[in-house]
């Protein structure tokens, strides 16, 4: 028996008996507007008990149409859509909002009735993610961009000496500066200020001490308090023990400082010192001595680097010229003032010197780093800027005093500082060292890459797909990643390489090589880390992905149909209370005239 008909029973009955009641009442006055009102009353009381509605036509949403929420989204937007299907692939979502749906990306398409027409809040979805919807038309509703670090890059490898250049965009929406500070070992290596309530760029620069993997941190500090702290892993590879010869037209300060520093380094350095006409001295270092006074082919072989004053390297042009073009070997010219003749070595670098009697000293500056090194007096003179050269230090007024050029496999590199001595005289060790790994770093033979590693996206999760992609030019070995051998698959249009898809569990430091191989690391971040970087880059994606795949939702065709409204239950408490304050006062009016009767006989 159902719950509608046992309430009509009971009304049925209870109506009855307030009739007969009324009937029987003494009193017979205003009888069958009791009568009403009491029916009135367990009308009331039964409206209140069943669902009483009305049809009405409404325009619906399509029901083909979803709302998937991402982190950042409104919640006060919810409103809008509350007749409509919420889905979401948070956890944290679901677990705030219950009405929201959790749902794997690629089962929006096998819901029933199939969805057509995806409507995304919030940030949105990262590139992996959105390749899992299957072209499924989008209209995306961005969130506001995230306050904090939004870009951010760094060189994830270096060599021993080279600058850490930390770059990215900041959006500071407080009212008061905000300090980012590059710390490494607990050490403050760089700062820089971002001001209240502004969207700028930033860069910290800094050169690491140690060699190996290292793991530096960017903070960022209001007043006393930490707003996050986040990683920043380096892996700092040693400088290749090149094999260097150097050839100086006499023996000078500059030459014998560079010696000693280079033997520091664990280069191998042979000296040729010229005393007198056809008569030359020399020195070796980290390796057996070799006849130097006259070079050829053989002997330059040997070597990765050649270092020398511009008349000496002059007088061994031709040779020199066929091992830079043909053989790759390196170059580094010193500019000297004995001879103006031009030559190839010069074709590139026209040195302009200036008339200045007692030149100030100056303080040079590497190219693209913002920090200067020590002050230092050189030559009043400069490199003209030539197409297809890239500059690398430059002196007062942004002139050059180094630049290079490549020069068929191999580069040469022109420098008008000839006494860099002067740094390691004032202790100033570290200029010296940055200068000096710069130019031998990018003047030295190039030794070729058997393998390369890389791994995507440049911020890999936990928990997320990363792709290993291998270039070689070797037969492929068996490959292992975290003691997990794993199978690549060759890449069809370039068959050097090869690419497979892991998923890290664990945050840290990670590796990839081939069996007997050298091991590639690669550094997998924690759930919470850059999360304003990541929230930047699902924007952009899809944004993208909307712009490829979009959908028109507001002109989507209207759907007329019926509708059940269910009328309120307000207003039937308000009849049964009017019903029963009448029953109640009519009572009472009947009442006293009787009982004033009374109290007078």
């Amino acid at each position: 028996m159902s719950r509608t008909f046992i309430v009509l029973i009971i009304c049925c009955l209870t109506a009855a008996f307030a009739v007969w009641k009324e009937y029987n009442r003494t009193n017979k006055s205003h009888l069958i507007l009791r009568i009403v009102v009491s029916l009135l009353a367990i009308a009331a009381l039964a409206f209140i008990v069943l669902p009483i509605n009305y049809s009405k036509d409404v325009i619906g949403q399509n029901d083909h149409n979803a709302i998937l929420l991402t982190a950042g989204f409104e919640p006060d937007s919810l409103g809008r859509y509350k007749d409509s299907k919420l889905f979401t692939t948070d956890r944290s979502i679901e677990k705030r909002f219950p009405k929201v749906r959790l749902i794997r990306l690629d089962e929006l398409k096998a819901d029933s009735p199939a969805i057509t027409t995806l409507r995304i809040l919030g940030y949105g979805l990262n590139e992996n993610e959105l390749s899992q919807l299957d072209h499924l038309p989008v209209n995306f509703h961005p969130a506001p961009t995230p306050v904090g670090i939004t870009n951010i890059s760094w060189p994830p490898k270096l060599k021993a000496g080279e600058f850490l250049r930390v770059q990215g965009r900041y959006k500071n929406d407080a009212s008061k500066p905000v300090k980012l500070i590059l710390k490494g070992l607990n050490t403050e290596l760089d700062t820089v200020t971002i001001p209240a309530k502004t969207y700028s760029d930033f860069e910290l620069n800094t050169v690491p001490k140690n060699e190996g993997r290292a793991v530096c941190h960017l903070q960022a500090i209001v007043g006393m308090d930490t707003l996050f702290s986040e990683n920043l892993p380096v892996n700092v590879d040693p400088i290749k023990s090149f094999k260097i010869l150097i050839l100086s037209a006499s023996p000078d300060f500059e030459t014998k400082f560079l010696k000693n520093w280079l033997s520091e380094n664990g280069f191998s350095v042979a000296v040729r010192s010229v005393i007198s006409k056809g008569k030359f001295s020399s020195e070796y270092v980290n390796m057996q001595p070799l006849n130097l006074d006259h070079l050829n082919t053989a002997l330059l072989n040997q070597f990765d680097l050649v270092i020398g004053d511009l008349s000496v390297l002059r007088s061994e042009s031709t040779l020199l010229k066929q091992q830079v073009i043909q053989k790759g070997l390196g170059l580094i010219v010193r500019a000297d003032s004995i001879s103006k003749t031009s030559s190839w070595l010069q074709r590139d670098f026209a040195v302009e010197k200036l008339n200045v009697k007692n030149p100030p000293s100056v303080s040079l500056t590497i190219e693209s780093k913002k920090d200067k090194l020590a002050a230092l007096k050189i030559e009043p003179g400069f490199i003209r800027f030539q197409p297809n050269t890239q500059p690398l230090v430059r002196g007062a007024q942004n002139q050059i005093v180094v630049n290079s050029s490549l020069t068929g496999m191999g580069r040469i590199v022109f420098t008008t500082v000839n006494n860099t001595f002067n740094w390691m005289l004032a202790g100033n060790k570290n200029d010296y060292a940055s200068f000096w790994s710069l130019l031998i770093s990018k003047a030295a033979r190039k030794v070729p890459v058997t393998e390369n590693w890389t791994a995507m996206p440049p911020l890999p999760t936990i928990n997320e797909p990363v792709q290993l992609q291998l270039a070689t030019s070797s037969v492929l070995g068996r490959i292992i990643t975290d003691s997990w051998v794993i199978a690549p698959a060759q890449n069809a249009e370039v068959p050097f390489e090869w690419n497979n898809t892991y998923w890290p569990t664990i945050s840290g430091w990670h590796f990839a090589k081939q069996d007997n191989g050298q091991a590639a690391w690669w550094y997998v971040y924690g759930d919470n880390e850059w999360q304003g970087v990541k929230a930047f880059e699902k924007l952009a994606a899809t944004r993208h992905y909307a712009e490829t795949y979009g959908a028109n939702i507001s002109v989507t065709k209207a759907i007329h149909k019926k509708a059940q409204i269910a009328v309120p239950k307000i207003y039937f408490y308000l009849l049964l209370l009017l019903a029963v304050t009448f029953l109640w006062v009519e009572g009472k009016s009947l009442t006293l005239p009787s009982l004033k009767e009374r109290v007078l006989k």
